[in-house]
């Protein structure tokens, strides 16, 4: 389990830079690509490993988009209950304004967060197969 951890709070800083990557050049107008993340990120995307298997579980069987919806409010809960742990503590990479909630979620990241979901759905075999490898030197 704690592989699968590692590898999902790479993937998770890999897409976080490439997004602000993208989302830079495209707010400036420049092909430059600077991306950031930080390295809070990483244990709040490894938990995907921890939390994944066990929302899939339950529910397996609604079709895409409902599980997509599951996905997304799953995201939102643990974005928000670990930026209030992270705010306390006085660590919290994120403050958003307009749009937001309590400065710790935003409604706009709502279709990211349907689309990860889906996107950890198809990534997990991947991950638990290259765990294994990893693991037992498959």
């Amino acid at each position: 389990m704690i592989i699968r951890f590692i590898l999902f709070g790479m993937l998770g800083i890999v897409a976080m830079v490439l997004i602000t990557a993208v989302k830079s050049s495209v707010v400036n107008r420049r092909l430059e690509l600077t991306g950031e993340a930080s390295l809070v990120h990483f244990p709040l995307f490894g938990i995907i490993a921890l939390i994944y298997p066990i929302i899939a579980i339950h529910i397996g069987f609604l079709p895409w988009y409902g599980r997509g919806v599951v996905y997304m409010l799953a995201f939102y809960i643990v974005q928000y209950l670990v930026g209030l742990l992270l705010t306390k503590i006085g660590i919290c990479p994120w403050r958003y304004s307009k749009g937001s909630f309590q400065g710790l979620i935003r409604i706009a990241d709502a279709p990211v967060w349907y689309a990860a979901g889906l996107l950890v759905e198809w990534i997990y075999p991947y991950v638990r197969m290259t765990a294994n490898a990893i693991t037992y030197g498959q």
